[in-house]
């Protein structure tokens, strides 16, 4: 996500905690050209690492109460996938870090469809039509840069990217025969994604898998990240799917925490606005 600065406090904890991301990176690479059969446990370890950086997040937002309200950096809310219509830029740095900020300036001013990327076309065509993948132009970029000698999706051979599209295939069928169902009921009932490899704890979970957005100045909900589940989900025409909220516009947080303080009149805001996912958990549970 291309954002020029963010709330957080630069603290002893927080910079001790990038110090040890470093680390960790630094590590892992090393260990991985060298034992490639660590991958599993540096993936827990990642693991637990991001677990201890969100519970710095919501400890310093609990604390220090950013434009004037709590923010938790794992809310999940439930929303209506077609109400999710652009996407925002890439990721900089690793996705949990924007877990609970609040960041100003204009990268919520974006004109990207979701619906008009290759990979949502790719989806329509497949899960609609019957096309296979091997068909769509979606499949074509993928293998042309594994080719490049990139790896996408985690696939570094076009053998590995057909499997990984037999499992895509898999998830729709989950999500069409069971209903979509949130990371924490999936851990629930134990169950395995078809797509990536066991999650040991909810945290990872939320973090790898669900539904990401990022809330604009407006309040619109922009796409961040988990386009497997966005697309299935349209394609599906599914009327609600749990959703991961990383970084709230500095506008909108305001606005938030106005209503959360009462300093706005609940009873003067448009119905949309009161419906909204990230104000109705204000408006029942409070601040």
């Amino acid at each position: 996500m291309d954002v020029p600065g963010s709330s957080s406090n630069g603290t002893t904890v927080g910079r001790l905690l990038t110090r040890v991301e470093t680390g960790l990176r630094r590590v892992g690479r090393r260990a991985m050209r060298v034992h490639p059969t660590l991958e599993r446990s540096l993936a827990t370890l990642w693991g637990q690492y991001a677990r201890a950086y969100l519970w710095y997040v919501r400890a310093r937002n609990a604390v220090v109460r950013p434009y004037g309200t709590g923010i938790d950096p794992l809310q999940v809310v439930r929303v209506d996938p077609d109400r999710i219509e652009h996407r925002t830029n890439s990721f900089e740095k690793s996705k949990f870090k924007y877990a609970g900020e609040v960041i100003d300036g204009d990268w919520d001013r974006v004109d990207r469809p979701f619906e008009e990327t290759d990979v949502y076309r790719a989806y329509e065509a497949h899960f609609r039509e019957g096309v296979p993948w091997t068909e769509t132009a979606f499949f074509h970029r993928v293998v042309d840069q594994i080719a490049a000698g990139k790896t996408m999706w985690g696939c570094t051979t076009r053998a590995e990217f057909e499997r990984r599209c037999r499992r895509i295939d898999r998830l729709y069928e989950i999500i069409r025969d069971h209903g979509y169902k949130s990371q924490r009921e999936l851990l629930a009932e134990n169950a395995p994604d078809p797509i990536e490899k066991r999650r040991s704890s909810l945290t990872e979970r939320i973090v790898r898998d669900e539904v990401a957005v990022s809330v604009a100045r407006d309040g619109e909900l922009l796409f961040s990240d988990g386009r497997n589940r966005l697309a299935i989900a349209k394609v599906l025409g599914l009327d609600e799917i749990p959703v991961w909220i990383l970084v709230r516009h500095a506008d909108w947080q305001r606005f938030r925490a106005a209503v959360a303080d009462g300093e706005r009149d609940i009873e003067e805001l448009p119905a949309d606005v009161r419906d909204h996912p990230d104000i109705r958990p204000l408006l029942h549970d409070g601040a």
